[in-house]
């Protein structure tokens, strides 16, 4: 390594460990933390929220230490909160944090996730019939299924900055919570059984002959899921296999 790379590593080093620094190194260490944090608590608004300031500064300022950011792109910081927190000792007692966490990161990615020209409808009942089974429809590039045993949709949109945060009464987990992006903005959406088993054998790249197949009794509701998924955005265009 170089004098000069030698030099670089060591100012990261200083800037990003916890020993005394003089009063100007200080205050740059203050301004990248303060960055870092502020990038967090842009990724992370809900369980910001939910844990207060004070808890999420710590939080953030513990994340910073031990994942400082690789990548000049700060969107790209909070790629491993949900498993920070997962483990973070003063987190124990806050078991559904980390998938509130892993929510609001899917969420952030489909935020800034590729355009898609999305699903013609028309082009689609175009199909003949007899090649309606090859059809292979391919999820939109903004989204996302994750599970968990928290009704974090419920809790999510309580949460929202014109909500006082109190959950609707028949607040449940779903089977699965669906992410997708609908006029530039992502929501969560919470699935059923048969719909996660259907997101799955797409994400799988299954055409709709093998998705009718896995669904098994439940095939009947295809076309009512496909019309559903299809107005959530969840689709970015289809070709035949």
């Amino acid at each position: 390594m170089s004098p000069l790379g030698a030099r670089q590593r060591e100012f990261l080093a200083a800037v990003r460990g916890t020993a005394p620094l003089a009063a100007s190194l200080a205050r740059y260490r203050e301004q990248v933390f303060a960055g870092w944090e502020s990038a967090l608590a842009d990724a992370y608004p809900v369980v910001a929220r939910l844990v207060g300031p004070a808890f999420f500064a710590e939080a953030a300022s513990a994340y910073a230490r031990d994942f400082p950011s690789a990548s000049g792109d700060l969107h790209r910081f909070g790629a491993r909160f949900a498993d920070f927190l997962a483990g973070y000792p003063h987190a124990k007692a806050l078991p559904w944090l980390a998938d509130m966490a892993r929510l609001e990161w899917a969420l952030h990615q489909a935020q800034f996730a590729a355009d898609a020209a999305g699903l013609d409808a028309a082009a689609l009942a175009a199909v003949a019939p007899e090649r309606q089974g090859d059809v292979k429809l391919l999820l939109h590039p903004a989204t996302a299924m994750l599970r968990s045993r928290w009704p974090l949709v419920a809790w999510w949109e309580a949460n929202q900055p014109d909500r006082d945060g109190t959950p609707r009464d028949d607040a449940a987990a779903s089977a699965a919570i669906l992410v997708t992006r609908s006029g530039g903005l992502p929501r969560p959406h919470e699935v059923d059984d048969a719909e996660a088993v259907a997101l799955q054998a797409w994400t799988a790249g299954a055409d709709l002959a093998a998705v009718a197949h896995r669904l098994g009794d439940a095939a009947g509701r295809l076309p009512s899921m496909l019309s559903r998924l299809f107005g959530l955005g969840a689709f970015g265009g289809f070709h035949l296999g």
